[in-house]
C-alpha cells in the first residue's frame, strides 16, 4: 500500500519525491547509522515519504526528539498512520524552517536528515532549502542526505557537491549501499555556514 501511494506522489510531482520506490530498510538504516543521532537529539527529517528513515530514527534512538516534514497530504497521512508517535507536519522545507523549529519548541537541530531530491532541483530551490538547513543547525550539527549512484556522478550530482561545500566546512560521502534499489550513497555535510561561502 505504501509502495503504491508513494509511486502516486512520483508521478504527480516527479521533481519533489525523486524516486518510483520508497527507500530500502538498508538505506534508512545507513543514513541513520552515518546521521550519528544520539539519545536526546533534536532531529529534523525533509521528505519522510512512507517514513523509511522516520521509523529507523525512533527505532534506533527511541528518546530523540523527531520533527518530520512531507508536504504531501496523503503520505503526510499515511505515515502518521505507521508511525503514530511521529511529529509530522505537512510542509516544504525552506528558508523558513528555523521559523518551523522554534515553534516545535526547538532553538536548533543536532541532525538534519533529508530524503529530498536535491540534484533534480535548480540551484535556487537548493540554495533556498540550504539556507533553512544552515540556520537551524547546531554550530557541531550534521546534515544528512542520501543521492542514487548514477546522479552522484551526473553533472547536476557535481554541481551539487559544489553547493554543499559552500555551505558546509565538510562534506563527505559514504561507501555505496548496495541494498537499495537503485543502489545510493549517504552524503553529509558538517560546520553548517549561516551564509554560503562564508565560515559562520
Amino acid at each position: 500500500m505504501s509502495t503504491w501511494t508513494f509511486f502516486r506522489e512520483f508521478v504527480r510531482r516527479p521533481t519533489e519525491v525523486g524516486s518510483v520506490v520508497p527507500s530500502s530498510k538498508a538505506l534508512a538504516r545507513r543514513v541513520v547509522d552515518t546521521a550519528d543521532i544520539r539519545p536526546g537529539h533534536v532531529v529534523v527529517e525533509l521528505g519522510a515519504g512512507t517514513g523509511p528513515i522516520t521509523q529507523q530514527v525512533l527505532a534506533q534512538v527511541p528518546s530523540a526528539h523527531l520533527l518530520s516534514l512531507e508536504p504531501a497530504p496523503h503520505l503526510a497521512t499515511l505515515l502518521r498512520r505507521k508511525v503514530p508517535g511521529a511529529t509530522v507536519l505537512e510542509r516544504r522545507a525552506d528558508r523558513t524552517l528555523p521559523d518551523v523549529v522554534a515553534g516545535w519548541g526547538h532553538p536548533q537541530v543536532d541532525r538534519v536528515v533529508s530524503g529530498l531530491p536535491w540534484t533534480m532541483w535548480p540551484e535556487a530551490v537548493q540554495a533556498e532549502v540550504l539556507s533553512g538547513i544552515t540556520a537551524c543547525l547546531a554550530p557541531d550539527g550534521r546534515f544528512v542526505t542520501y543521492s542514487y549512484l548514477n546522479a552522484q556522478f551526473s553533472p547536476a550530482g557535481s554541481r551539487f557537491r559544489d553547493t554543499l561545500e559552500q555551505w558546509f566546512d565538510h562534506v563527505w560521502r559514504s561507501p555505496v549501499e548496495w541494498r537499495n534499489v537503485p543502489p545510493a550513497m549517504v552524503v553529509v555535510g558538517e560546520g553548517p555556514r549561516r551564509k554560503a561561502g562564508r565560515p559562520s
